[in-house]
């Protein structure tokens, strides 16, 4: 099931790769709403890969406002003998929001090798 988050990177792009060559960004964005009159924040750890991720990583930084379509992954893991839990959101497509920035579209160099594409 996709899902779309709109909000602000909190951290600029982490560009990795994995054993296999493959590009991993990883960043985090924080999303804003109104209840009542408070305002209440929600953090999502967020994945690109291949090139969508060499692209997040080229084009984006820390306080940007984007729209983050994928889907969400829950994680269980074991840190320090205490099992945990953590959901991520798989990004399908990663763009700026529009309505609070303005952007130039250049298109990306071609990809090298098929497996690139996650």
């Amino acid at each position: 099931m996709s899902s779309v988050i709109t909000g602000n990177i909190t951290r600029d792009p982490e560009l990795t790769f994995v054993n296999t060559g493959q590009a991993v960004c990883k960043f985090a964005v924080a999303v804003t709403r109104l209840k009542k009159d408070e305002e209440i924040v929600s953090y999502f750890d967020c994945n690109a890969w291949g090139t969508l991720a060499e692209n997040v990583h080229a084009s984006l930084k820390k306080g940007d406002r984007v729209v983050v379509s994928g889907t969400f992954n829950q994680d269980r893991f074991e840190k320090d003998g205490v099992k945990r839990e953590k959901i991520t959101l798989t990004a399908d497509s990663v763009g700026a929001e529009l309505r609070f920035a303005t952007v130039e579209i250049s298109k990306a160099g071609k990809k090298t090798t098929p497996e690139e594409d996650f």
